[in-house]
């Protein structure tokens, strides 16, 4: 029988049990977006030599492992915890709380960051206005976005990745027809490996590519929400929507390769842009500049405070927050108090950092690679140690390449990264010791 992480109490207010499979696949690929590419891959390109697409591709079939092993737990631990939920389950309430621990450095700082992307891209439309009021706009629009349940949420991020999807195949129509019209060869060979390229380099290129596809595991912070003839799809949700937001960033990725063909660019952030300007039409560069910016802004940002409150609720049901996190909203049954104290925290990052960008996006990162590798070693644990299973492949197998890759991806990472998140774990270490020495045991007891 499936675990079930959260039992409140008959008086208490219950997440609304209502989302789908396709409701999951949908927050998924709104919350990894379509569109990322646009602002990675001119980095993957000069990593790997001109072998962007290869990068890509080896770095999706890399995550695949983790998203199995997420699929696999999703099939016996039902709270919304997610990867909190599932290394307390196989491994303990003190590696839960380190795990969520984790977890909480990704899903705080990534709203930061998308806030300070906006702020930037809205300043160079309107100077006037300081980018600390674009980040309160942002933010006041993605509290208000789900608050009113996750219904209404689920509705946002369809209409939301809907306008990404327009964008999206505009622009490769648009891009492939100019290619015709001027005889530029499309889907080649040479944009898989150039004269350039080297294998320590496609690496270097696989270990940035797997940052675009962070995300596919938020879908199961909704498993709580998802109606219960539907939990045991919440796995499989996972591995469609990895594998969707694989090909088509894959595909994208190839044909801006093939436009780009020769061309250096000024600012790698900003190489599907020139690219467009010099190879197709200034005025689809300029038009894609706003329309990319407003639409991730108010797409991805939604799907990343659902996770975040998700996970705060989760810990302080199991007394590993304070405890006011744990309320939820008598009518709309949403973590009102998780949404309202993560979105304060999100606005203080993002001010803080305004002017950083660069050093707040070294820290995105680390967080989510160790939740993945205590995901994996929750597999092992829970199926093999705890049961004895003899599925050698699913059980063991699998999740020791998924954490032999996501050890690879951590050396990878920059000093900067590297120290603040570990920082941010020897700081959970203590407080955890801090709570069992003031007798609050990270319990397995949940509040009602």
């Amino acid at each position: 029988m499936p675990q079930n992480n959260v039992k409140p109490a008959a008086h208490a207010a219950q997440f609304l049990r209502v989302l789908v499979f396709w409701d999951l696949v949908v927050y998924g690929l709104a919350y990894i977006s379509p569109l990322g590419p646009f602002s990675t891959w001119g980095f993957a390109r000069a990593l790997s030599g001109g072998a962007a697409p290869l990068a890509y591709a080896l770095s999706a079939v890399a995550l695949f492992f983790t998203a199995i092993s997420y699929a696999t737990m999703a099939r016996e631990v039902s709270g919304s915890g997610s990867a909190f939920g599932y290394a307390r389950a196989a491994m303990g309430d003190t590696v839960g709380f380190l795990t969520g621990w984790m977890v909480l450095l990704d899903y705080l700082l990534l709203p930061a960051l998308m806030y300070v992307m906006f702020a930037i891209g809205m300043s160079l439309v309107a100077p006037a206005v300081p980018r600390w009021l674009w980040i309160l706009i942002m933010a006041g629009y993605n509290i208000g976005v789900n608050w009113f349940g996750i219904k209404t949420s689920a509705r946002f991020n369809f209409a939301t990745l809907l306008a990404q999807f327009i964008i999206l195949f505009l622009v490769l129509g648009w891009v492939l027809y100019a290619m015709q019209a001027h005889h530029v060869p499309a889907f080649t060979a040479g944009a898989w490996w150039g004269p350039q390229s080297s294998g320590q380099g496609v690496l270097a290129a696989t270990s940035l590519c797997l940052m675009a596809y962070l995300g596919f595991d938020a879908i199961t912070t909704l498993t709580g929400e998802v109606r219960p003839e539907q939990r045991h799809l919440v796995g499989r949700a996972v591995l469609i929507t990895l594998a969707a937001i694989a090909t088509l960033a894959v595909v994208q990725v190839w044909i801006f390769a093939d436009l780009a063909a020769g061309l250096e660019f000024k600012d790698l952030a900003t190489a599907t842009y020139e690219a467009l300007e010099a190879r197709v039409d200034p005025a689809l560069a300029q038009i894609v500049v706003l329309a990319s910016s407003l639409t991730l802004a108010f797409s991805i940002t939604p799907t990343m405070v659902i996770a975040v409150s998700r996970v705060l609720h989760a810990m302080a049901r199991c007394h590993q927050m304070p405890s006011f996190l744990a309320h939820l909203h008598p009518r709309y049954g949403v973590p009102d108090r998780a949404i309202l104290f993560s979105g304060a925290l999100s606005i203080a990052v993002a001010a803080l950092f305004a002017d950083a960008f660069d050093a707040l996006t070294s820290m995105v990162n680390f967080g989510a690679i160790l939740a993945f590798i205590a995901v994996n070693a929750s597999v092992i644990a829970f199926y093999r140690v705890k049961r004895g299973s003899t599925q050698l492949i699913v059980h063991l197998v699998l999740p020791i390449v998924g954490i032999a890759i996501l050890l690879l991806v951590l050396s990878q990472m920059n000093m900067i990264g590297l120290a603040v998140g570990g920082a941010w774990l020897l700081t959970g270490v203590v407080v955890a010791a801090v709570l069992r020495a003031r007798g609050t045991h990270l319990s397995s007891v949940e509040t009602g």
